[in-house]
C-alpha cells in the first residue's frame, strides 16, 4: 500500500522542509511539451501506394520517410488542417457531407501524405520521447525515420506514441503521416486531415503516466458548504528495467495565485509497470467554479525520486457541484440551473473541421451573447482545447463519444477520451453515443450501454452518463439502463408520461428544436436552398423554438436542453438539397451572424430586455403585400407602429412570442416594449434603405497574439448613404492584406453559396531537360565520398555517350561487382534560383546507386525498383549543372534507368481573396504570424467605398487573452 501523509498546512511545510522540498523553488523536471504544428510539408494523393511495407523493419513508409525525400512541390501548411474545405463542391458527390468532392467517388481527392522533419538535441538522450496527435481525420498510418510507429483509426480521438527507440538524438528526424479519409464516420461534414493539434513532448523515464491525473473535490452530502475535499488519482509510470520507490508531493494553488495546499505519498512501481497514488488534502474555503464565475485551480503534481524532482505537471480544475435530480433537473453548486444548451459540430465557415483555438473562443463567446450556457459536443468528443475555453469562459459541457459499442477497440477510445477530460469542471455529463435507432430498444443495445456507463465509474465517478434517445414513452434497451435519460423531440404527454413512470430517473433534453431558417430571408426559395427564418417545423420530428421552450421552461425536472443547433454546419441540407449545401439548423449561421431566434433565445435566457423584430423592411415592388412580423421579446407588452401609426399593442405571454399582419409600405416599421407598470423600456425599428454606398470592416479585437497561431474575425457590413445597414446587400468584396498576418478563410453564412472558402496559392514546378549523358566504367568503391568525376568542370569528353532517354537507354554494366559513373548536365538562369527549391527524381538504378550533385552526395538506394527523389535546392547554381550517379551492379546486366528529371519549383502566384455579402454580411478569418508588428485588412467592392481596419500584433504574451499552442519545436 501506499503511504500517505495529510496534515495541517503548516506541518506540511515543515515535512517539505526535512524532505528538502520547502517553500523554495524546486527545479522544475524535464518535460517539456512542444508544439509541432507549424512547417508540415502536404501533398494531396497517394503516388506510393507501395509505400507502407510490412516486410522489413525501419523501412515501413517508403520515399516520403527518408531525410533525404525531395519534397519541394509539397505545399507548405500549418496545423490545425483540413483538406477538404479547399475541395470543389460536386452534386454527385455525399449530400450529408456538402458536397465536397471527397469520400466514395472522390479516391483521388481522400487520401494525403504530411511530412514534416525536427532536430532533437543530444542533451534529450536519456528522455522518453512522445508523438502525439490530438485529431487526424480518418485512418492515419504514422511513421518515424521510416519505422511505422502508429495504425490509427477513427477521426475524433487522440492518440500518442512513444517513440524513443526510434529517434535519433543530435540530428534531424522525420514523421511521415498517410491520411486517409474515404470512409465516412458521421452524416455531417468532417473535414479531412491532420486538422488538430500534433506535440513532441519530453519527460524522465519515471514520470505521470499518459493522462495520468485525476483531481476532482467532493462535499459532504453533496452540499457545497464548508471545506472541499479534494481526491487526487496520480498513475506514475516507470520505463525503466528497475522498480523505484516514487514520491508524489502536490500543491493545490487557488485561482488569486496563493497556496492552499501541499500534501504528498509514496508508492514502490516495478520496472517497466505503472501504480496509482490515491491522495487527499482538503480547501477550507474554496471558490466555486460557475459559468458566472468561472475560477480555476491548479494542481501542481511533482514526482520525485531520492529527493529529486524526475517530473512536473500542471493541472487546471474546478471546485463545483453537479448534480442531476429526477424531480428538481439540473443542479449546479446545490442550486437549481436550467441548461441553456446548444449542440455543435466542429465546424465553422472557411476554415471547415480546423478550427483555431481563438476561433473556438469566438464561438462561445457568440453562443453566450445569447445566454447559452451549455454545450453538447455533436457527436463526437472535442478538441481539447474547446474544454479548456470552456473551463476559462463558463460553459458547461455534454462530451459525447462517437460511437456505442463495448468492444475492445471502442472501449478503448472511450477510455481515451474520459481520462483526458474529466478534469474540466465543465464538463458535467458523459454521452455514450446518439440515436443509435437500430439497437437503442434492444437487449444488446442495453447490455453495451450498461458496460460503457459502468467503465465510467471506474474511470470517473463524479459525473452520470446519458443517452441522446430519439424516442419517446419508451424504456427497454438503453433507457432502462441509463442514469439521465437523454430526450431527443418528443416535448409532449411523453416526457409527463414516462417521467410519472419512472420518477427516480433525471432527465434532460439532449436534443430539441431543430428549426430550419436562413438569416435574413423571409419567404422560402427552394431553387436557391433558402428558408424563411419565421421559426416554422418543416418536418413532424420537428419542433419551433417557441414550443420546445414554453414546455421546458414549465417543467424544471426535465433540466433544460440543447438546441440543434448553435450553428450551422456543413452537410445535412435541410428541407432542400442542392444547391444547398450546409444546414438551416442554427441560432447562428455558420460565421456566426444572429439569425432573428437568436433574439428569441435571448429574451427567455437572459435577464437584458430584449426587443427585436422581423422581417426587415426593404421590399421594392411589393407594396400593399401582406407581410407577418415578429416581435420577440421579454417585454410585458409590445406596440408595433408602421409610419408613426400604432398598428397595435400586445400582451406578452412568457417564452411565446408576438405576430401582426402588416401590408408593406416603405418607410419605417418600429417597435415600443413596455414594463408592467407601462412605462416603455425598449424600442426597435426596421427601416427601408437605400442601396449600399460603402463598406465597414470591424474586427472582433484590436490585438492579437504575434505566435503565428492567434486570430482575428473581421465582419465586413454594407450600409447606405444615411449609414443605415443594408439587409438585402450581396455585393462582391474582394479582400487585401499587408502586414504581420495571412488570411485564413472567408464566409458569409449563405447555406447554398458555393464560393470557395479559401484560397490556396497552387505550387507551379518547371521541368528542366538534362543532356549530354555520358557514362565510364570505373574500379570506384560503392561510396557516398564525394570525387572530381561527381563535380561540374571534370572533363569527361572521353567518356561514352549515352542517348534516347525518352525511348529508354540499354543496360550498360554487366557483370559481378561492377561501378560506373554517370553524368548528366542542365543550365539554369538566376530567375530560377528565385523560386521555392529544386529536386531532381531518377526511375531507378539497378542494382544500388550513390547520387550526387555538383560534387554533394545526396542519398543512396539499395534497390533496383527505387525511384529515388532529392532536393538538390542548396547546391544547384546560376548556369551549368551536373548530376552524376555512381552505380553498382551486382550480377547480370545493370546501370542507371531513363526518365531522370529535374524539377524546378517556382514561386506560387499571387490569390485574390474574394467573398459575396449575403444579406448585407461577410467574415474574414484573419491569423497572426511570428512576427509582432500590425495587420491592415481591405476590403473593396465595384461601386462602394472601401474600407480598412487594423489590428496589432503583440509580441509574446502580451495579448490580453492566453491562448494558442506552446512554443513550436523548429523544422
Amino acid at each position: 500500500m501506499f503511504k500517505l501523509r495529510f496534515a495541517p498546512l503548516w506541518l506540511c511545510f515543515l515535512s517539505l522542509a526535512l524532505t528538502g522540498l520547502a517553500s523554495t523553488p524546486v527545479s522544475p523536471g524535464p518535460r517539456e511539451r512542444l508544439s509541432l504544428d507549424a512547417d508540415w510539408k502536404f501533398h494531396l494523393g497517394d503516388e506510393w501506394p507501395d509505400a507502407l511495407r510490412l516486410d522489413k523493419a525501419g523501412a515501413n513508409a517508403g520515399p516520403a520517410s527518408d531525410k533525404a525525400f525531395a519534397d519541394v512541390t509539397w505545399r507548405s501548411v500549418n496545423l490545425p488542417h483540413d483538406w477538404a474545405i479547399e475541395l470543389p463542391f460536386d452534386p454527385t458527390a455525399d449530400m450529408n457531407h456538402g458536397y465536397r468532392a471527397i469520400g466514395p467517388g472522390f479516391e483521388a481527392n481522400s487520401v494525403a501524405w504530411y511530412r514534416r522533419t525536427f532536430d532533437l538535441p543530444a542533451a534529450d538522450a536519456g528522455k522518453r520521447i512522445w508523438l502525439i496527435f490530438d485529431g487526424i481525420y480518418r485512418d492515419a498510418t504514422v511513421c518515424v525515420n521510416g519505422w511505422l510507429v502508429r495504425r490509427h483509426e477513427g477521426g475524433y480521438y487522440p492518440f500518442r506514441e512513444d517513440i524513443t527507440d526510434v529517434v535519433k538524438y543530435g540530428d534531424r528526424n522525420v514523421i511521415a503521416v498517410r491520411v486517409d479519409a474515404t470512409k465516412f464516420e458521421g452524416w455531417f461534414y468532417e473535414g479531412a486531415g491532420i486538422y488538430r493539434h500534433a506535440w513532441l513532448e519530453k519527460t524522465a523515464h519515471v514520470a505521470v503516466a499518459p493522462d495520468g491525473i485525476f483531481v476532482y473535490a467532493q462535499f459532504k452530502d453533496n452540499v457545497p458548504v464548508g471545506a472541499a475535499e479534494i481526491h487526487v488519482e496520480a498513475e506514475v509510470l516507470n520505463k525503466l528495467t528497475r522498480g523505484v520507490e516514487a514520491v508524489v508531493a502536490c500543491e493545490i494553488v487557488s485561482p488569486d495565485g496563493r497556496t492552499v495546499a501541499r500534501f504528498e505519498g509514496s508508492h514502490p512501481v516495478a520496472g517497466e509497470s505503472q501504480e496509482v497514488l490515491k491522495l487527499q488534502s482538503k480547501v477550507a474555503t474554496p471558490v466555486l467554479w460557475s459559468p458566472e464565475s468561472p475560477r480555476l485551480y491548479k494542481l501542481v503534481t511533482r514526482v520525485l525520486m531520492d529527493g529529486q524532482t524526475v517530473d512536473e505537471k500542471e493541472t487546471t480544475f474546478g471546485i463545483r457541484t453537479a448534480v442531476f435530480d429526477p424531480d428538481k433537473g439540473f443542479l449546479l453548486n446545490g442550486q437549481p440551473y436550467p441548461i441553456y444548451g446548444t449542440c455543435n459540430h466542429q465546424d465553422h465557415a472557411g476554415v471547415g473541421a480546423a478550427i483555431p483555438d481563438a476561433l473556438q473562443e469566438f464561438r462561445l463567446n457568440r453562443l453566450k451573447e445569447f445566454g447559452c450556457n451549455a454545450i453538447r459536443t455533436s457527436h463526437n468528443p472535442p478538441t481539447p482545447e474547446l474544454l479548456e475555453a470552456c473551463d476559462r469562459l463558463g460553459m458547461l459541457v455534454m462530451d459525447e463519444n462517437r460511437l456505442l459499442g463495448s468492444d475492445s477497440e471502442n472501449m478503448r477510445k472511450w477510455e481515451v477520451m474520459i481520462r483526458r477530460d474529466r478534469n474540466h469542471p465543465s464538463v458535467i455529463l458523459w454521452s455514450i453515443s446518439n440515436e443509435e435507432f437500430t439497437v437503442q430498444e434492444t437487449e444488446q443495445g442495453r447490455n453495451v450501454a450498461r458496460t460503457m456507463q459502468a467503465y465510467v465509474k471506474r474511470l470517473d465517478p463524479t459525473r452520470p452518463v446519458t443517452y441522446p434517445a430519439p424516442q419517446g414513452d419508451t424504456v427497454g434497451g438503453i433507457n432502462s439502463v441509463i442514469e439521465v435519460r437523454g430526450w431527443n423531440y418528443h416535448p409532449g404527454s411523453d416526457m409527463d408520461t414516462y417521467h410519472s413512470k419512472h420518477p427516480l430517473q433525471p432527465n434532460v433534453g439532449t436534443e430539441q428544436g431543430s428549426t430550419t431558417g436562413t438569416r435574413g430571408i423571409y419567404e422560402s426559395d427552394p431553387e436557391r436552398g433558402h428558408v424563411a427564418a419565421y421559426d416554422e417545423p418543416p418536418h413532424r420530428w420537428v419542433t419551433s423554438a417557441e414550443t420546445w421552450w414554453s414546455w421546458f421552461a414549465d417543467r424544471p425536472w426535465l433540466s433544460g436542453g440543447f438546441v440543434w443547433t448553435g450553428f450551422d454546419y456543413r452537410g445535412e441540407p435541410t428541407p432542400y438539397r442542392w444547391p444547398n449545401i450546409n444546414s438551416h439548423f442554427g441560432i447562428l449561421d455558420m460565421c456566426g451572424f444572429p439569425k432573428d431566434n437568436t433574439y428569441y433565445y435571448k429574451a427567455w435566457w437572459t435577464k437584458e430586455v430584449v426587443l427585436h423584430l422581423l422581417p426587415h423592411w426593404n421590399w421594392p415592388g411589393r407594396e400593399g403585400h401582406e407581410f407577418r412580423v415578429d416581435a420577440l421579446s421579454n417585454c410585458r407588452e409590445v406596440e408595433l407602429f408602421l409610419n408613426g401609426a400604432s398598428l397595435g399593442r400586445k400582451t406578452m405571454v412568457p417564452n411565446r412570442k408576438l405576430s401582426w399582419k402588416v401590408k408593406y409600405a416603405p418607410g419605417t416599421l418600429s417597435a415600443k416594449g413596455y414594463n408592467a407598470a407601462g412605462q416603455v423600456i425598449a424600442e426597435s425599428r426596421r427601416e427601408t434603405t437605400g442601396p449600399a454606398t460603402r463598406l465597414e470592416l470591424t474586427p472582433d479585437r484590436t490585438a492579437i497574439r504575434a505566435d503565428g497561431a492567434d486570430v482575428a474575425v473581421f465582419t465586413v457590413a454594407a450600409f447606405d448613404a444615411q449609414g443605415r445597414a443594408v439587409p438585402v446587400a450581396q455585393d462582391k468584396v474582394h479582400f487585401a492584406l499587408e502586414g504581420a498576418g495571412r488570411i485564413i478563410g472567408v464566409g458569409n453564412g449563405d447555406p447554398s453559396s458555393h464560393e470557395a472558402d479559401t484560397f490556396i496559392p497552387q505550387v507551379r514546378t518547371r521541368t528542366v531537360a538534362l543532356d549530354l549523358w555520358r557514362w565510364q566504367q570505373t574500379g570506384r568503391a560503392a561510396d557516398s565520398v564525394p570525387r572530381p568525376e561527381y563535380a561540374v568542370g571534370f572533363d569527361d569528353s572521353d567518356w561514352r555517350t549515352l542517348s534516347g532517354q525518352n525511348g529508354g537507354w540499354p543496360r550498360t554494366i554487366e557483370g559481378d561487382d561492377i561501378t560506373a559513373v554517370y553524368r548528366g548536365r542542365f543550365t539554369l538562369n538566376g530567375e530560377e534560383l528565385l523560386g521555392q527549391g529544386a529536386l531532381v527524381r531518377f526511375s531507378g538504378c539497378d542494382d544500388e546507386g550513390w547520387y550526387f550533385v555538383n560534387g554533394h552526395f545526396l542519398g543512396e538506394t539499395h534497390d533496383w525498383s527505387a525511384a529515388p527523389a532529392y532536393d538538390i535546392s542548396r547546391f544547384i547554381r546560376p548556369g551549368e549543372n551536373v548530376i552524376a550517379v555512381l552505380c553498382r551492379n551486382g550480377g547480370g546486366r545493370g546501370g542507371l534507368n531513363p526518365e531522370v528529371a529535374v524539377e524546378i519549383a517556382l514561386p506560387p502566384e499571387p490569390v485574390q481573396w474574394s467573398r459575396s455579402l449575403f444579406n448585407g454580411l461577410a467574415q474574414v478569418i484573419v491569423q497572426s504570424t511570428p512576427a509582432a508588428g500590425e495587420l491592415r485588412l481591405t476590403a473593396r467592392a465595384a461601386g462602394l467605398q472601401s474600407d480598412k481596419a487594423t489590428v496589432i500584433t503583440l509580441p509574446g504574451g502580451s495579448a490580453a487573452e492566453p491562448r494558442g499552442p506552446s512554443p513550436g519545436i523548429a523544422p
